[in-house]
C-alpha cells in the first residue's frame, strides 16, 4: 500500500470521528512531546501489527500519524485516544510488553499522561 493511500485512508478514519477544529494548544503540545518522549526512550516493546518496535521507531510512527492528525486534536487525552492507541487501517489495538507485562497502548500512555500531570502541579 502506498504512503499517499495510506495517508488518505488514515484522514478519512479521523473526519469519520468527532474532532475538534484547532490545533493543540502549548499545554496539549507539551503533554503531546512529553509522551512522544516517553515512548522514544522507553525499553519497552511497542507492537504494532503484531510486530514488536523498539521506542525510537515508535515515535517515529506516532509522530506521521499526529503530523496528519494535529489539526484535528485539541488535547493530549485526544491524541492518546485517536493516534496512538491503534491501527486506523485495521482498528487493531496497540499494544506494549514491559518485561513480561503486556497492556494497550492506550493504558500504557493514560498512566504517564497522569503521572506527568500530577508531577506539573
Amino acid at each position: 500500500m502506498t504512503t499517499t493511500l495510506r495517508t488518505l485512508m488514515l484522514l478519512a478514519a479521523f473526519s469519520a470521528a468527532p474532532h475538534a477544529a484547532a490545533a493543540p494548544d502549548a499545554k496539549a503540545t507539551r503533554e503531546i512531546d512529553h509522551l512522544l518522549a516517553f515512548v522514544a526512550t522507553s525499553d519497552c516493546k511497542f507492537i504494532r501489527g503484531g510486530t514488536d518496535y523498539d521506542g525510537k521507531a515508535a515515535r517515529e510512527h506516532l509522530e506521521r500519524k499526529l503530523e496528519v492528525a494535529r489539526s484535528m486534536l485539541s488535547t493530549a487525552d485526544q491524541f492518546v485516544d485517536r493516534v496512538a492507541t491503534g491501527s486506523s487501517m485495521t482498528g487493531e489495538a496497540y499494544k506494549v510488553r514491559c518485561g513480561t507485562r503486556e497492556i494497550t497502548s492506550q493504558a500504557w500512555l493514560r498512566g504517564e499522561l497522569d503521572a506527568y500531570r500530577k508531577s506539573a502541579r
